[in-house]
C-alpha cells in the first residue's frame, strides 16, 4: 500500500508471528495465513531476499543494521521502492526475543518532500513578490528570514542580515531597548505592539533615518515562539502628508487674509479714533505754545492722553498682524475664553454697526487646552463674522449673538457655541456647510468653513453646525483638554453692539 508503514514481526529464525494491516493488505493474506512463513521470502521481491535475510539474521543477532532501499511487490503486483529497517526485541531477561521488520514507500516519502519543497518554494515566492518587507525573528531576536522587499527597504542583502539581531535595523534609542523588551514579553506576556499595526522608525544600511509602518504577530513553533514582522516603508505618505498639511495652511492664510477686506473698515474705524485724539491734543499744544503760554501740568497730561491712545492703535495693530500672520502651527496652553475675547475685539466695530447684542458666558476659572491661538481665533471670526453676515442679509430686527463655554467630562475638552437669531441654514445639510468650495455668498471662496474643519481636527477636536431654536444657527467647536486645573462659576459679559 503506497504512503502506508509496513511492519512485520518475525521469531529469530524469521518465522513471521504477526503482521500490521498495511502489510496485511499490501501481500493479501492475513497476519494467521502468513504465520509461520519466513519474513524474507514473503515480502521483498526475488532479487531482495537474501538481503533481508542477512538484516534479519543481524538483527537477531543483536547488531544494529543499516535500513536499506529494495523493492516489494503488492498483492495487485504494483511495485514500489521501500525503505526496509531492521530492529532486535529484547525480553525482560535481556535476551533476544523477536525481530521486527520496517517497510516506508520511498515514493511517498519523496511525493511528501516533493510536496513540501513546492509549498516552500511558493511560501518563498509569495515573500519574495510582497510589495510590504516581511522578516522573522525567533526568541532570541536573531533573524530568520528577511524578503526581497524588506533588502530594498533597508538597503541589507538577506545574507547580511540571517542570524543577526533585528536591532540593526532600528536607530537608538529602540536599539538600545529591544531585547530588553522582547525578554519582558516573553516573562510577562503582555503585549505592547504584537498583533497591532503602529509608526515607528526604521535605520537603513546608509545611516538613514525613515518611517515606517510595522506590525507584528506571533505563531509557536516547535514550542518556540517566531515573531513575524510586516513592514511599510511610508516616507513618501509622510512627505504627502506634510505637503498637504502645507496646502493646508495656505488655504487658512488665503481665507484670513480674505477675510481681511471686510475687516478693514472697523479696524480703520478703530485706529481712526486713537489718532484724531492725538492729533488733538497735538494741535492743542502748538496753538498752546505758539501763543506763548503753556500750562505745563496740562502739557503732562496731554501727553499722557497722546501715549494711551497710541497704545490702542498700536493695539489695534497687533491684532491684525496676529490675525494674518502665517507660520507653523505652534500650540500653547491657553484659556479658550482668552480667544473668544480676541475674536470679538477684532469684531467690535462690525458688531456695533450692524447693533448686534452679544452675550458671553465662559466659566470661571476655565481650564487649559494644548491650541495655536491664531488659527482657533481664525475659526471663532469666521463663525461671529458668518452669524453677523447672515443676521444683516436677513434684516433681523434685534439681532442677537451668544457665545458660551462649556467644560466636557466626556470626553474631556472644552467647547464653545456661536448661537445666533438669524435665518438659520435652510435646507442645507449641516454636514455640507463644511465641504471644501461650498459657499452661499457670491464673493465667497467657499474656504472658510472648510479651513475651519482642517483647523479644528488638526487640534484634535471637532466642528458641527445645527439648528437654534426657536430660530437661527447653533455652530459649536469642541478641543481636548490639555491639563485640568479644576471648574468654577459661570461668569456672564454682556457686550451692546449698538
Amino acid at each position: 500500500m503506497p504512503g502506508k508503514v509496513l511492519v512485520a514481526i518475525a521469531e529469530l529464525g524469521g518465522e513471521i508471528l504477526s503482521l500490521n494491516h498495511h502489510c496485511e493488505a499490501a501481500i493479501g493474506l492475513s497476519s494467521s495465513a502468513a504465520l509461520g512463513q519466513l519474513v524474507w521470502t514473503l515480502l521483498p521481491t526475488a532479487e531482495f531476499v537474501e538481503t533481508m535475510r542477512d538484516g534479519c539474521r543481524a538483527a537477531a543477532d543483536g547488531k544494529d543494521v543499516a535500513d536499506h532501499s529494495g523493492k516489494w511487490q503488492t498483492n495487485h503486483g504494483a511495485r514500489f521502492a521501500v525503505d526496509w529497517g531492521y530492529h532486535g526485541i529484547r525480553g525482560a531477561s535481556g535476551t533476544m526475543g523477536a525481530i521486527v521488520v520496517t517497510g516506508y514507500d520511498l515514493g511517498a516519502v519523496r511525493r511528501v518532500q516533493g510536496e513540501a519543497r513546492e509549498m516552500l518554494d511558493r511560501y518563498q515566492s509569495i515573500l519574495d513578490t510582497a510589495v510590504d518587507g516581511i522578516l522573522t525573528i525567533g526568541e532570541d531576536g536573531l533573524i530568520k528570514s528577511f524578503n526581497r522587499a524588506a533588502e530594498r527597504i533597508f538597503g541589507y542583502r538577506a545574507v547580511e542580515v540571517l542570524g543577526r539581531n533585528v536591532s540593526m535595523l532600528m536607530p537608538q534609542p529602540y536599539r538600545a531597548e529591544h531585547d530588553d523588551y522582547l525578554h519582558n514579553y516573553l516573562n510577562s506576556r503582555r503585549k505592547k505592539i504584537i498583533g497591532l499595526g503602529r509608526e515607528v522608525e526604521g535605520l537603513r544600511k546608509d545611516g538613514t533615518v525613515f518611517p515606517l509602518e510595522l506590525s507584528v504577530g506571533e505563531v509557536t513553533v516547535s514550542g518556540g515562539h517566531v515573531f513575524t514582522g510586516i513592514i511599510r516603508d511610508i516616507t513618501d505618505r509622510k512627505q504627502v502628508e506634510s505637503e498637504a498639511r502645507r496646502h493646508q495652511d495656505d488655504l487658512a492664510h488665503l481665507a484670513r487674509v480674505h477675510s481681511m477686506g471686510d475687516l478693514a473698515a472697523g479696524l480703520a474705524h478703530e485706529i481712526n479714533q486713537p489718532l484724531t485724539a492725538i492729533l488733538g491734543h497735538a494741535r492743542a499744544w502748538v496753538r498752546m505754545l505758539d501763543a506763548g503760554n503753556p500750562d505745563l501740568i496740562s502739557l503732562r497730561d496731554s501727553m499722557e492722553k497722546i501715549a494711551h491712545q497710541g497704545e490702542r492703535a498700536a493695539e489695534v495693530i497687533r491684532r491684525l498682524r496676529k490675525y494674518v500672520e502665517r507660520g507653523e502651527m505652534e500650540r500653547q496652553p491657553s484659556d479658550l475664553s482668552a480667544s473668544v475675547s480676541e475674536a470679538l475685539d477684532l469684531l467690535q466695530h462690525e458688531l456695533k454697526v450692524e447693533g448686534v447684542h452679544v452675550m458671553v458666558k465662559s466659566p470661571a476659572g476655565q481650564p487649559e487646552i494644548l491650541i495655536d491661538r491664531v488659527q482657533i481665533e481664525q475659526v471663532l471670526v469666521n463663525l461671529v463674522r458668518n452669524a453677523i453676515q447672515a443676521m444683516t442679509e436677513a434684516h433681523i430686527p434685534s439681532p442677537e449673538l451668544e457665545l458660551v463655554t462649556v467644560v466636557t467630562e466626556t470626553p474631556c475638552g472644552v467647547c464653545v457655541s456661536v448661537r445666533d437669531n438669524g435665518p438659520g441654514f435652510g435646507a442645507t445639510a449641516p454636514d455640507q456647510l463644511f465641504a471644501p468650495f461650498f459657499t452661499t455668498k457670491q464673493d465667497g471662496l467657499g474656504q472658510g468653513l472648510s479651513s475651519c474643519r482642517r483647523i479644528v481636527d488638526a487640534h484634535g477636536g471637532r466642528i458641527w453646525a445645527e439648528p437654534n431654536r426657536p430660530r437661527g444657527a447653533v455652530f459649536s467647536l469642541w478641543l481636548p483638554l490639555s491639563q485640568a486645573q479644576g471648574g468654577g462659576g459661570l461668569r456672564e459679559v454682556t457686550r451692546l453692539g449698538a
